[in-house]
């Protein structure tokens, strides 16, 4: 006898909570064409889902080998036996096996519940308010979209065959960020970096093309004099007094370096580069002059000077130069400079009559990852008649 299925009901629930398991509970009618029930009894009932009303491939199946059947009424768990496998993302139809007959027709199409329309839709915008979690129960009530891995790193993947792409959107503003398979673009854009960027290893910033300079160390002397000696000379090794004191002028921010031993004693530092990709360096200072600084037939003849070598004492004897002293700056004294050095320091600038501060920079082109820097004088008289210093120190490289 031939024997028609009627769908009474379906719920789509949840059950082991710890898995997620998603349940279909439905309730249906068996019953031949003249209305006549099933007769009582278990059954072997076979359950498909398809995507179409007739024919095509099912989706996903399960046999229920002894199911209760009275007055040829039927409940049954779908999912219990094979998880059920569809995206539940379009219309589905139920159909049904008694034992070893043929399946039971027609099909039944699967009803949304009011609660699953919100899924569904037919916009694909949900509906209802509130956060959305991936992979949490308790989202984060700040964002519209919470995804959480408890066994590793947050993840949300944007794939297209051309590439991928998110656009932000404010207004009739918009800014995107891009990927084409190759390198990342960012458009309409202002990038704001609050703690700056931090670069790995051998890799660089680009401007148009040409890798711009970066800074990647200053000193400014504020808590100590920061790796920076004083020798008696620039070819030498013997120790010099110094030291570390704060300027009452509007062109010295932080504090300056002084030798005080007095005539051509220099201030040297040695560069630790390594590990910061560079083919050139660039050096950044203040340079003060204090006091008077000798003139002969009204010319200089008492010059300023910064320089790049490859070790401490660049010089070992005469004619020799081990260390490859190179002079990156020069300069001499401007007018006739005259200060007054007291008995516990400098006084206040005076535009009149005050020292003079000069701010400039010296590059080397070298990947060298240790060299040092020196600055210094060819002055001839004691540090309380004429004398140096430095400050706002500026490492940049590129």
């Amino acid at each position: 006898m031939k024997y028609t299925l009627l769908i009474l009901g379906l719920i789509l629930g949840f059950g082991n909570a710890i898995h997620a398991q998603a349940n279909l509970s439905v309730q249906g009618s068996i019953q031949n064409s003249s209305g006549i029930a099933l007769a009582d009894g278990k059954y072997s009932l076979t359950f498909r889902l398809y995507e179409s009303e007739t024919g095509g491939t099912a989706v996903w199946s399960e046999t229920q080998p002894a199911l209760d059947v009275a007055g040829g009424l039927y409940s049954a768990t779908l999912g219990l036996i094979s998880p059920l496998t569809a995206s539940f993302d379009k219309p589905y139809y139920l159909g049904v096996t008694v034992n070893n007959s043929p399946e039971l027709l027609p099909r039944a199409r699967l009803s949304s519940s009011p609660y699953a329309l919100s899924l569904i839709g037919q916009s694909n915008i949900f509906p209802s308010t509130g956060t959305v979690g991936v992979g949490t129960k308790s989202p984060d009530s700040g964002a519209q979209l919470h995804v959480k891995n408890s066994n590793g790193t947050g993840k949300v993947t944007v794939e297209g065959t051309d590439g991928a792409e998110i656009v932000f959107k404010k207004g009739s503003d918009t800014a995107t960020i891009s990927y084409d398979g190759d390198k990342i673009n960012i458009s309409n854009f202002n990038l704001v970096f609050d703690e700056g960027i931090k670069l790995p290893v051998n890799k660089s910033v680009r401007y148009n093309g040409d890798a711009d300079w970066r800074l990647v160390d200053t000193d400014d002397f504020e808590t100590g004099t920061e790796g920076w000696i004083c020798h008696t000379r620039w070819d030498g090794t013997t120790t010099a007094t110094f030291e570390r004191f704060t300027p009452n002028t509007p062109f010295s921010k932080g504090w300056i370096l002084r030798p005080t031993h007095g005539g051509a004693a220099v201030l040297k530092k040695e560069l630790d580069l390594t590990g910061i990709p560079h083919t050139m360096v660039k050096v950044v200072f203040t340079y003060h002059f204090f006091d008077s600084w000798d003139y002969q037939n009204g010319v200089a003849n008492e010059f300023a000077f910064g320089a790049f070598a490859s070790q401490v004492n660049p010089y070992t004897a005469p004619g020799q130069s081990n260390g490859f002293f190179q002079i990156g700056w020069r300069k001499t004294a401007i007018g006739a400079m005259t200060a007054w050095l007291g008995n516990t320091g400098y006084t206040a600038f005076n535009p009149g009559t005050g020292d003079y501060n000069v701010r400039s920079s010296m590059v080397a082109q070298t990947s060298l990852d240790k060299f040092w820097i020196f600055f210094g004088s060819n002055l001839g008289e004691d540090s309380l008649n004429e004398s140096f210093g430095i400050s706002n120190i500026e490492i940049w490289v590129r």
